[in-house]
């Protein structure tokens, strides 16, 4: 039988070098010995009885108590907006469940440890494979900030997470459709939609189509619908940069428009769900995945959806800021990272490089402007990107 801990407690003040000073000791619930050093008496014993109220208060706080305070708080500062906050209290809840009801002390290093190694390792119920690398490592990220407001706030000495470390290599954006897929995918929902009124399958169009994050197609309302469908508004969005308006292609502007004009300016455009409120972004997900099935190509998330359009608005030879711009990003940089595929980007930089040296004229091609070429496809995409900078530098 294991011996039970002893319970936190304050000892002292005990004099220190001849009087000239006074200690107090603290044992926390982790056993971990804390020592205090005061110059009087007085301040020593005034910073036990405050130990011993703050003791107090961390011995009556479970887990989940403690969760709910700093959402709360996160929600309050303006640091994270409500649906954020909902989001994450809500996964790591599940990450933390064995310890929710329990008194914050109990999960110490060597559990949290214990913890993260178990989400790294067990087969997800749906799947049947480990989770991915990048959602256990944004799991331990989060408890991480969590358990960091913890000790802050003094209801721990030490950040549980803190020695935690993040393992696997996180694979950069999502797989992408190719495009004959990708053509497939849109008849499939839209023959959805004309036949079957699914208006979360015309949603996944509009996130192919113009780029959206899912969260933004099940946030449009009607009034987001401008001038007979040909503009679609975002008011805000995950970052300060996602408010912009869009056009509309064609193929969606009257679909959107007969949409927009059987709802309430304020209501959905896409409708609610079973309980009256917005749709949630995992049934976004499911109706992506069932498109995919019945359209037989391989099933993708709306997010690759949206990585698809980056790729082939580079590809299509689109300026990489309106890329970015119009994907909601400050900068081309993140778009790069995470959304368009590598290939596409650098096919695009030499393209516009074979363009700026007027390399690409009419008729046929010389053997010099062929090896141009060829030089210019070989060379590192940090070289391209330097040309270009050279280049708009000295054009102005």
């Amino acid at each position: 039988m294991p011996r039970p801990k002893a319970p936190p407690r304050v000892n002292g003040p005990y004099p220190d070098r001849d009087g000239t000073r006074f200690r107090v000791r603290i044992f926390h619930h982790d056993l971990q010995r804390q020592d205090l050093y005061f110059h009087t008496e007085k301040e020593a014993l005034a910073a036990i009885a405050q130990a011993k109220r703050e003791l107090q208060a961390v011995q009556s706080r479970t887990l989940g108590d403690v969760m709910r305070e700093y959402f709360v708080e996160k929600e309050r500062s303006g640091r994270s907006k409500p649906e954020t906050c909902r989001e994450q209290h809500a996964r790591i809840t599940v990450f933390l469940r064995k310890y929710i009801d329990q008194e914050i002390a109990q999960l110490t290093p060597r559990r949290a440890a214990a913890l993260y190694q178990e989400a790294v390792e067990r087969p997800s119920p749906k799947t049947g494979k480990p989770m991915a690398v990048a959602s256990h490592r944004f799991y331990l990220a989060l408890v991480k900030g969590l358990f960091t407001w913890v000790v802050r706030k003094g209801y721990a000495s030490v950040n549980a997470f803190a020695d935690v470390q993040p393992v696997g290599r996180v694979e950069a954006g999502k797989p992408q459709l190719r495009i004959e897929e990708a053509k497939l995918f849109i008849d499939e929902a839209l023959r959805r939609y004309d036949l079957k009124g699914s208006e979360l399958a015309l949603g996944a169009v509009v996130a192919l189509l113009m780029g959206l994050r899912a969260g933004e197609v099940l946030k449009r309302c009607a009034r987001d619908v401008d001038r007979a469908g040909q503009i679609l508004w975002i008011d805000s969005g995950k970052t300060r940069n996602a408010r912009r308006f869009l056009d509309v292609p064609a193929v969606l502007q009257s679909r959107l428009a007969k949409i927009a004009t059987q709802r309430l300016p304020a209501e959905p455009l896409f409708g609610f769900g079973r309980t009256g409120k917005l749709r949630h972004r995992q049934v976004f997900w499911r109706a992506v995945g069932d498109i995919c099935q019945a359209a037989g190509i391989p099933r993708v998330c709306p997010h690759s959806l949206r990585g698809l359009w980056a790729t082939l608005g580079v590809q299509s030879g689109a300026v990489s800021h309106a890329v970015a711009a119009s994907l909601g990003h400050g900068s081309f940089s993140m778009t790069e990272r995470h959304y368009a595929q590598p290939e596409a980007v650098s096919g695009a930089k030499t393209a516009r490089m074979v363009e700026m040296l007027s390399l690409g004229s009419e008729g046929a091609t010389t053997e010099p402007q062929q090896a141009a070429e060829q030089l210019l496809k070989s060379l590192p995409r940090e070289v391209l990107d330097s040309l270009v900078t050279l280049h708009h530098r000295n054009g102005k």
